[in-house]
């Protein structure tokens, strides 16, 4: 489970910025089991964010320690 800084829980459809604030995402995928992170082949647990510059982004554990996500909102209901 990945988590903001104030320790709330990062949830699929959150509006997020990341790159040091620099950049909107919406998170589209949350890999943290062994299938998860074999089913999209990668060798990290991570976040996949879909982002308007970018496309696809996805941003391994390693990273989000360095660059936390700061949530924005939730995905409308």
């Amino acid at each position: 489970m990945f988590k903001y800084q104030d320790g709330s829980e990062i949830l699929i459809g959150d509006s997020v910025m990341f790159e040091n604030g620099k950049t909107i995402g919406i998170v589209e995928l949350i890999a943290v089991s062994e299938a998860d992170i074999k089913s999209i082949n990668v060798n990290e647990a991570g976040i996949m964010l879909k982002s308007e510059p970018f496309g696809l982004v996805y941003l391994s554990e390693h990273w989000l320690k360095n660059d936390p996500l700061l949530f924005l909102s939730h995905a409308p209901a």
